[in-house]
């Protein structure tokens, strides 16, 4: 009876109960913005999974080599630099290798690359899937999430206003879920490669910072700044980056450090969204920097009561596209939605801790009209 255990990730009802809310409550706002719902496949090829966590771009964002190479995978794959990579490949009948999808961006994209663009407007794509990605051993962090996401891609769906676009969206969603006091993070990686250029960061020192940074282990970041030459521009920056918060002295050190001109286009992002009566929800903060290295500007994570991971996280990936034929700009995010739940979750209280499924009906409601009040305010 052994290999009747029952390994894949599942939900009582309960807990379906409010992840199902989630999904619907994020779809229906999406859809008031024009978005339209995209099937992603849960297999793809080995290839195009190495274009996330390592396969893509560099710090700055500007390499757009698509190469990928499938040795040294196993039945279960090792870990990249940052603990999280493909977790399960699969040997086809014919020979090939596919994996689970490790993110959803990149099968999305390269269906809107073959299938769905237009020279006119941008395609505006949502989707809900399960993620698969490797865990260090004893983390506790599972290997298998459900996702909710939109991608805006195409010609025009660059500059400042489709930065606003996808940023607004993701917080009406937050909005629209339920969800209180969550901030979310803006940075670009522009920037920060900007920064570590000015420090003078190389080679693998440079990818070194940026994995601490993407895991948060401000005890090997501060190590790695300590091995650089501190008659750096940079590096000085790079020391305080974790405790600079407010915009107005990030400004000022960026300033001082001689690279103000790769946040010029953050900061018109943030004017916008205050225009929007969003500002509170977002802040500049330069440590983002997101695992997966396809991101070549605005980046951002949003984080609420309740959970420690993030809830949201997205950015632009102008280079992925082009893996697929299509040289075009992009930008999206995905919110996850098991974090939302013990976000939402914890705002019940005591009552969190009844269980069964009648506090959840208490509280999901499918008013409409709802979503139009939110719009209106910005």
């Amino acid at each position: 009876m052994d290999n009747l255990h029952l390994s894949g990730r599942y939900y009582l009802p309960a807990d379906a109960l409010v992840r199902r809310h989630v999904e619907s409550s994020l779809s229906r706002t999406f859809e008031t913005w024009g978005y339209h719902e995209i099937i992603p496949p849960m297999l793809v090829g080995l290839g195009m999974a190495q274009l996330g966590p390592d396969g893509l771009g560099n710090s700055g964002g500007t390499n757009s080599s698509c190469g990928s190479n499938a040795a040294g995978y196993t039945e279960r794959s090792g870990h990249d630099p940052e603990g999280e990579c493909t977790s399960y490949v699969v040997l086809t009948r014919d020979g090939n290798l596919l994996t689970l999808c490790s993110d959803l961006t990149t099968p999305v994209a390269a269906l809107a690359a073959r299938h769905l663009l237009s020279p006119d407007e941008p395609a505006r794509l949502y989707y809900s899937g399960t993620v698969f990605r490797a865990q260090k051993p004893g983390s506790g962090k599972p290997e298998e999430r459900r996702q909710v996401g939109a991608e805006l891609i195409g010609r025009s769906a660059t500059g400042v206003q489709a930065d606003a676009e996808i940023l607004s969206m993701a917080a009406e969603g937050l909005i629209n879920i339920g969800l209180r006091d969550f901030c979310i993070g803006l940075s670009d990686a522009k920037l920060l490669a900007a920064i570590l250029d000015a420090a003078g960061a190389r080679d693998d020192t440079r990818e070194r910072i940026r994995s601490a940074l993407a895991a948060r282990d401000y005890v090997l970041y501060d190590e790695l700044i300590s091995s650089l030459d501190d008659a750096a521009a940079g590096v000085e920056l790079l020391r305080r980056l974790p405790h600079l918060h407010t915009r107005a002295e990030i400004q000022e050190a960026l300033r001082t450090a001689g690279v103000c001109e790769p946040a010029e286009e953050l900061v018109k992002t943030l004017d916008v969204l205050d225009n929007r009566g969003l500002g509170r929800y977002f802040r500049p903060d330069l440590t983002i920097t997101r695992r997966f290295r396809y991101y070549t500007g605005v980046v951002f994570e949003g984080y609420a009561p309740g959970c420690g991971g993030a809830v949201i996280g997205g950015g632009r990936y102008d280079n992925l596209l082009a893996c697929f034929g299509a040289s075009v700009p992009a930008a999206g995010f995905a919110v996850d939605v098991d974090s939302v739940a013990l976000a939402l979750e914890a705002l019940d209280g005591p009552e969190a801790l009844e269980g069964g499924s009648r506090r959840w009906n208490q509280r999901l409601w499918t008013n409409l009209e709802s979503y139009e009040v939110v719009r209106s305010r910005h």
